[in-house]
Protein backbone atom coordinates (compact mmCIF):
# COMPACT_ATOMS: atom_id res chain seq x y z
CA UNK A 1 0.00 0.00 0.00
CA UNK A 2 1.48 3.48 -0.64
CA UNK A 3 2.12 6.10 2.00
CA UNK A 4 -0.62 8.23 0.83
CA UNK A 5 -3.11 4.93 0.84
CA UNK A 6 -2.03 4.32 4.29
CA UNK A 7 -2.86 8.36 5.23
CA UNK A 8 -5.70 8.07 4.30
CA UNK A 9 -6.46 4.66 6.11
CA UNK A 10 -5.42 6.43 9.27
CA UNK A 11 -7.60 9.42 8.64
CA UNK A 12 -10.64 7.26 8.50
CA UNK A 13 -9.70 4.94 11.47
CA UNK A 14 -8.99 8.33 13.46
CA UNK A 15 -12.47 9.91 12.14
CA UNK A 16 -14.84 7.41 13.29
CA UNK A 17 -15.20 7.69 16.59
CA UNK A 18 -15.34 11.43 16.84
CA UNK A 19 -17.27 10.99 13.94
CA UNK A 20 -19.72 9.45 15.73
CA UNK A 21 -19.98 11.28 18.63
CA UNK A 22 -20.23 14.74 16.99
CA UNK A 23 -22.65 13.82 14.75
CA UNK A 24 -24.86 10.56 15.08
CA UNK A 25 -24.75 11.65 18.96
CA UNK A 26 -28.78 11.46 18.38
CA UNK A 27 -28.54 8.42 16.73
CA UNK A 28 -29.56 5.17 18.67
CA UNK A 29 -26.94 2.09 18.00
CA UNK A 30 -28.52 -1.12 16.10
CA UNK A 31 -26.24 -3.03 18.55
CA UNK A 32 -26.54 -6.27 16.66
CA UNK A 33 -23.22 -8.56 15.98
CA UNK A 34 -22.16 -10.08 13.18
CA UNK A 35 -23.48 -13.36 15.07
CA UNK A 36 -27.17 -12.03 15.17
CA UNK A 37 -27.15 -11.14 11.47
CA UNK A 38 -25.74 -14.05 10.20
CA UNK A 39 -28.93 -15.63 11.75
CA UNK A 40 -30.99 -13.99 9.62
CA UNK A 41 -32.49 -15.57 6.10
CA UNK A 42 -30.01 -16.75 3.43
CA UNK A 43 -30.17 -13.61 0.47
CA UNK A 44 -31.32 -10.93 2.75
CA UNK A 45 -29.72 -8.15 3.40
CA UNK A 46 -28.93 -8.96 7.21
CA UNK A 47 -27.20 -12.65 6.33
CA UNK A 48 -25.05 -10.50 3.83
CA UNK A 49 -23.82 -7.77 6.48
CA UNK A 50 -22.84 -10.82 8.71
CA UNK A 51 -21.14 -12.52 6.15
CA UNK A 52 -19.33 -9.50 5.48
CA UNK A 53 -17.92 -8.72 8.89
CA UNK A 54 -17.14 -11.69 9.30
CA UNK A 55 -14.69 -12.15 5.88
CA UNK A 56 -13.42 -8.73 7.03
CA UNK A 57 -13.37 -9.75 11.00
CA UNK A 58 -14.96 -6.35 11.63
CA UNK A 59 -18.10 -6.13 13.97
CA UNK A 60 -21.10 -3.31 13.26
CA UNK A 61 -19.74 0.17 15.24
CA UNK A 62 -22.37 1.75 17.08
CA UNK A 63 -24.49 4.87 15.35
CA UNK A 64 -22.02 4.05 11.94
CA UNK A 65 -23.80 0.75 10.86
CA UNK A 66 -24.68 2.25 7.74
CA UNK A 67 -21.71 2.07 6.22
CA UNK A 68 -20.81 -1.54 6.41
CA UNK A 69 -24.25 -1.93 4.94
CA UNK A 70 -23.21 0.25 1.84
CA UNK A 71 -20.66 -1.85 1.09
CA UNK A 72 -22.50 -4.86 1.28
CA UNK A 73 -25.18 -3.69 -0.96
CA UNK A 74 -22.84 -1.08 -3.39
CA UNK A 75 -20.32 -4.62 -3.57
CA UNK A 76 -17.56 -2.58 -2.89
CA UNK A 77 -14.50 -3.91 -0.81
CA UNK A 78 -12.85 -2.20 2.42
CA UNK A 79 -9.84 -1.18 0.16
CA UNK A 80 -8.71 2.21 0.18
CA UNK A 81 -9.35 2.61 -3.21
CA UNK A 82 -12.91 1.47 -2.83
CA UNK A 83 -13.21 3.22 0.73
CA UNK A 84 -12.85 6.44 -1.13
CA UNK A 85 -14.87 5.52 -3.79
CA UNK A 86 -18.07 4.52 -2.22
CA UNK A 87 -17.90 8.30 -0.75
CA UNK A 88 -17.67 9.20 -4.51
CA UNK A 89 -20.73 6.87 -4.71
CA UNK A 90 -22.74 8.19 -2.02
CA UNK A 91 -21.97 11.91 -3.17
CA UNK A 92 -23.13 11.06 -6.17
CA UNK A 93 -26.35 9.25 -4.72
CA UNK A 94 -26.97 12.92 -3.00
CA UNK A 95 -25.60 12.65 0.26
CA UNK A 96 -24.17 15.67 1.46
CA UNK A 97 -22.39 15.39 4.81
CA UNK A 98 -19.29 18.02 6.06
CA UNK A 99 -17.23 14.35 6.71
CA UNK A 100 -18.41 12.94 2.92
CA UNK A 101 -16.81 16.43 1.58
CA UNK A 102 -13.67 16.57 3.51
CA UNK A 103 -12.88 12.76 2.73
CA UNK A 104 -13.47 13.75 -1.20
CA UNK A 105 -11.50 16.55 -0.67
CA UNK A 106 -8.78 15.07 1.03
CA UNK A 107 -8.26 12.08 -1.25
CA UNK A 108 -8.40 13.77 -4.55
CA UNK A 109 -5.80 15.43 -3.05
CA UNK A 110 -3.44 12.63 -1.63
CA UNK A 111 -4.96 10.09 -4.57
CA UNK A 112 -4.96 11.74 -8.09
CA UNK A 113 -4.25 8.77 -9.75
CA UNK A 114 -7.89 7.13 -8.87
CA UNK A 115 -9.65 10.01 -9.85
CA UNK A 116 -10.92 8.57 -13.12
CA UNK A 117 -12.41 5.54 -11.60
CA UNK A 118 -13.63 8.13 -8.54
CA UNK A 119 -15.62 9.77 -11.08
CA UNK A 120 -16.95 6.58 -12.29
CA UNK A 121 -18.11 5.58 -8.88
CA UNK A 122 -19.68 9.29 -8.56
CA UNK A 123 -21.66 8.93 -11.98
CA UNK A 124 -22.48 5.54 -11.12
CA UNK A 125 -24.38 6.59 -7.36
CA UNK A 126 -26.11 9.36 -9.52
CA UNK A 127 -27.69 5.99 -11.26
CA UNK A 128 -29.35 4.86 -7.96
CA UNK A 129 -32.18 5.73 -5.77
CA UNK A 130 -30.46 7.55 -2.83
CA UNK A 131 -29.08 4.66 -0.58
CA UNK A 132 -28.94 6.90 2.01
CA UNK A 133 -32.37 7.71 2.40
CA UNK A 134 -33.23 3.79 3.02
CA UNK A 135 -34.11 2.64 6.38
CA UNK A 136 -31.28 0.18 6.83
CA UNK A 137 -32.09 -1.62 9.89
CA UNK A 138 -35.41 -2.30 8.58
CA UNK A 139 -34.16 -3.43 5.31
CA UNK A 140 -32.17 -6.36 6.78
CA UNK A 141 -34.85 -8.50 6.52
CA UNK A 142 -35.18 -7.96 2.84
CA UNK A 143 -33.60 -9.35 -0.26
CA UNK A 144 -30.32 -8.07 -0.96
CA UNK A 145 -31.32 -8.61 -4.53
CA UNK A 146 -34.69 -7.16 -4.46
CA UNK A 147 -32.83 -4.00 -2.41
CA UNK A 148 -30.49 -3.58 -5.41
CA UNK A 149 -33.03 -3.70 -7.91
CA UNK A 150 -35.81 -1.09 -6.12
CA UNK A 151 -32.07 1.22 -6.55
CA UNK A 152 -31.16 0.66 -9.50
CA UNK A 153 -35.26 1.25 -11.40
CA UNK A 154 -35.10 4.18 -13.30
CA UNK A 155 -35.72 7.43 -12.09
CA UNK A 156 -38.92 9.08 -12.95
CA UNK A 157 -39.01 12.34 -14.09
CA UNK A 158 -42.13 15.03 -14.36
CA UNK A 159 -41.13 17.86 -15.94
CA UNK A 160 -43.59 20.63 -15.57
CA UNK A 161 -45.36 22.09 -18.95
Amino acid sequence: MKIREKICAWLFEASKKPYAFIFKRNKKAWSQTSSQLLQFPEGTLGKKVGEFLRKNQFELLDKLESHDVYHVITGMSTSVKDEVGMQFLLLGNGKRSLYLFSTVSICILLLPEYLKYFMKCYKKGKLYHPIHKLNLKLELNNSLNEIRWRLSQPMIQINNI
